[in-house]
């Protein structure tokens, strides 16, 4: 097993000849290692049937099923589809556009300690990619600015750790943005969700250190703020993320396979566009574990 860097600082890792199918209790310990060390993990060239792509998985931590159970594959209720194709009649392959805004995966459940896996199955040229912000520097940003602080109601940075965020599913930029993406959910997805109540600075279940989390996508107030006060402050910190924390793009080749830390990161869907042309399709196989679960 051979990594090395891409991007800036370590950020995120690419690990090659390395075969998901064939891996030991030890080399699946690296791998856990690596993913903290980097945040992000691209592993190339790899074949995996739904099986031993789950069964990779499990090593990692408890695999948790999505809410969208109606896009899984047949048989693996723990994988869901990720595609931009959408057949004549309508009907789409896969989940197509609920994520090209920023958030982290899972943040609208209690538990602390997500990682989410996409593996290529099928990718083009012209298919979207997956962008990551590296948010190890966002508590940084958070202590040292005043504005931030004073909108947060936080006399110091000490008061900042005890801010609590209410967490739903959703995208919080519809409140600004009625057009802005986010998954529709019928009734019953929608109770399967209640919601989580999480810090806005968490400690990290494996690491220890502590950092800004999931202040994107499902944060939609913060304890104590009124929901408009709450969606100024946290618009500004993820300004402020984005123009200063390192940003990565993935563009997948068939058989890639990334995985990423939720609690260390933000992402989003890139470049999404709807076809009904199967050779240029993008079809991704996505699995969310709870690495705590297993660790803790």
């Amino acid at each position: 097993m051979i990594a090395r860097s891409l991007g800036k600082d370590g950020f995120v890792g690419e690990i090659v000849g390395f075969d998901c199918t064939e891996e030991s209790s030890a080399q699946m310990t690296r791998v856990k290692e690596l993913l903290f060390e980097h945040r992000v993990l691209v592993l190339r060239d790899q074949q995996l049937s739904p099986q031993s792509y789950q069964q990779f998985m499990e090593g990692l931590g408890l695999t948790i099923c999505h809410v969208l159970q109606n896009l899984t594959v047949d048989g693996y209720p723990s994988i869901l589809k990720i595609s931009d194709y959408v057949a004549p009649d309508g009907k789409p392959l896969g989940v197509l556009d609920g994520g090209t805004y920023w958030h982290s995966d899972m943040s609208y459940l209690p538990p602390l300690g997500f990682a989410t896996s996409l593996y290529a199955v099928r990718a083009s040229e012209r298919s979207g990619g997956t962008s990551f912000v590296d948010l190890s520097g966002a508590w940084d940003l958070l202590r040292e600015s005043p504005e931030l602080l004073e909108m947060f109601g936080c006399a110091s940075p000490t008061d900042a750790l005890n801010l609590n965020v209410i967490h739903r599913f959703g995208n919080r930029q519809t409140r600004r943005d009625h057009g802005a993406a986010q998954q529709e959910l019928s009734q019953e997805q929608k109770s399967r969700v209640p919601g989580a109540v999480h810090r806005l600075l968490e400690r990290h279940p494996v690491t220890g250190q502590i950092g800004v989390f999931a202040p994107s996508g499902s944060a939609m107030k913060i304890d104590g703020l009124s929901e408009e006060q709450s969606a100024r402050a946290l618009d500004l910190l993820e300004d402020a993320i984005l123009a200063n924390c390192d940003v990565y793009t993935h563009h997948y080749e068939p058989g890639d396979l990334v995985i990423w830390d939720n609690v260390t990161t933000l992402h989003r869907g890139t470049g999404v566009h709807p076809t009904e042309n199967l050779e240029e399709c993008r079809l991704l196989h996505r699995i969310n574990v709870n690495y705590a679960a297993v660790t803790s």
